[in-house]
């Protein structure tokens, strides 16, 4: 249900303010880790991308819920929150993606982690 894929979310989400302050965030964590050694870094890009695949889930709940039906005053709201939902889901699932690509490429020309090294 709508309700349920809405707490799913709530409690997926890593709360690290608006999406401007995001790349602030990440490099702060990044950096903390970067004090640990490589295993630490290594570890951080694994939590990133299960986080990015868990977002992926969440997405395709979201299109289940989207592609039931509703009546005619439901439909309205159910648009509304699902828009809600999938801006803010899709979001952070995007940019996280981006900064694995950035730090730990499939195909690395130079690579900070081997977390996603095939």
């Amino acid at each position: 249900s709508m309700a349920e894929v809405r707490l799913l979310i709530g409690q997926w989400q890593y709360c690290w303010g608006p999406i401007n302050l995001w790349e602030k965030m990440f490099n702060e964590k990044l950096w903390a880790t970067q004090d640990w050694g490589s295993g630490s870094v290594n570890d951080f890009f694994s939590q990133c991308e299960t986080h990015t695949t868990n977002g992926r889930q969440l997405l395709n709940e979201l299109k289940t819920i989207a592609y039931s039906p509703c009546n005619g005053r439901q439909a309205r709201d159910k648009c509304i929150q699902l828009h809600d939902l999938l801006s803010a889901v899709l979001s952070e699932v995007r940019f996280f993606e981006v900064k694995l690509d950035e730090y730990a490429p499939a195909v690395p020309l130079s690579r900070m982690s081997s977390t996603r090294y095939y």
